[in-house]
């Protein structure tokens, strides 16, 4: 009985050991599965050119805060209202000197004083002038002119004139009317304090200011296209280098030249024009591309899409669809240049065996993958 009992714990301890090895076998052979392309996609890269990078913000070309100026009185209604836009010469509110309103109607009053007392005087004119006719010549006393000259009103009417002249001067100090100085857009602030402004106008023109290192500076020049892009939105509009200062900036503003060496370069202050601000407002960051290198970036004319007047690709941005909107130059051939709006190594979608859209998800790439999957089974 124990014989078979040893026999029988041999068999199972041989079939445990061929499982484990069995299993120990198949787990050392990796299994590839190769995945086809799903889209079929056919890239073109961008040759690498040289760039100067400009990170800036978006400003307007002119900002004015309106604050009390209590010189000129005690403020009206203001004329406008929060969000407004308005152009240059536009009533936004007006002031009043008390004080002189005062005074003005002081002088009013008295004025209306003077022209009683001028037309009474009239009255007893009219009366002197029939009772002289009346009386014999013989015992008038005086000529009709004496009359009138006696009781003439000239020096009250010199008086009130010079009134009305006073009212008038000071009517020019009694308000003062604020206009605004450009066209803009009106912010009124919702929380009001003393320190806090009337309103604020901000232009609808705005530019890019940023800065750009020593090293890149001197490659820069007025004029020169530059592709900006939003960070928040992923906006693309094109623009031009508008100023560049000779100066650095004022204060602590220096970059490290590596994370190593501990040197630093200075920054200068440039700023870009922007050929439209659909989309962009006051404050956003951006950062700016100038492809300041002699060689021409050619694409194939079969990648590019239109729509109404603009022209863009479809770009393969870290596995996402990006449409980049590009301005057109000369057309080579199968080629067309690109003036602006491509980075280089872009990497632009031609065709696809599939319809790809902005926006879309992109898995990874059947080609990268691939070559990874073949160079696993190579070493297996």
């Amino acid at each position: 009985m124990k014989k078979k009992i040893g026999i029988g714990l041999g068999i199972l301890i041989v079939l445990i050991i061929g499982i484990i090895i069995t299993k120990s076998l198949m787990s050392s052979k990796k299994v590839v599965v190769k995945e086809e392309n799903p889209y079929g996609i056919e890239y073109y890269t961008v040759p690498d050119v040289e760039q100067v990078f400009i990170n800036g913000v978006v400003n307007p070309e002119q900002s004015q805060e309106f604050r009390k100026e209590e010189q000129l009185g005690q403020i009206g209604e203001i004329k406008v209202a929060n969000g407004d836009t308005v152009e240059s010469g536009a009533l936004l509110y007006t002031y009043e000197n008390k004080g002189v309103t005062k005074q003005i109607n002081d002088l009013n009053n008295q004025v209306a004083r003077m022209e009683t007392q001028k037309a009474n005087a009239g009255y007893k004119l009219n009366i002197a002038i029939k009772k002289w006719e009346k009386t014999p010549q013989e015992e008038r006393t005086q000529t009709l002119e004496e009359l009138k000259m006696d009781m003439s009103t000239n020096d009250t009417n010199a008086e009130i004139k010079e009134l009305y002249n006073n009212i008038e001067s000071m009517k020019k100090e009694q308000y003062t009317d604020v206009q605004a100085p450009f066209n803009g857009k009106v912010y009124i602030p919702e929380v009001k304090d003393a320190n806090s402004a009337i309103l604020k106008l901000i232009s609808d023109k705005f530019h890019v200011s940023g800065t750009v290192n020593e090293r890149d500076i001197t490659k820069l020049a007025i004029e020169q296209v530059a592709d900006i892009k939003v960070i928040s939105n992923d906006k693309v509009v094109t623009g031009k280098v508008s100023f560049i200062d000779l100066n650095p900036s004022e204060g602590n503003d220096k970059t490290p030249v590596s994370a190593t060496d501990g040197l630093t370069m200075s920054r200068y202050p440039v700023k870009l024009s922007l050929d439209s601000i659909e989309d962009i407002r006051n404050g956003y960051h951006v950062q700016a591309v100038v492809n300041i290198g002699k060689e021409e970036i050619t694409i194939p004319t079969v990648s590019i899409h239109k729509e109404n007047d603009q022209s863009y690709v479809l770009v393969n941005d870290f596995g996402t669809v990006v449409r980049r909107i590009i301005q057109l130059g000369e057309e080579l051939g199968d080629n067309v240049v690109v003036t602006s709006g491509l980075e280089a190594e872009d990497q632009i979608i031609i065709t696809s065996k599939q319809t790809i859209k902005e926006g879309q998800v992109l898995s990874k790439s059947s080609e990268l993958k691939q070559a990874t999957d073949e160079l696993s089974e190579k070493k297996e």
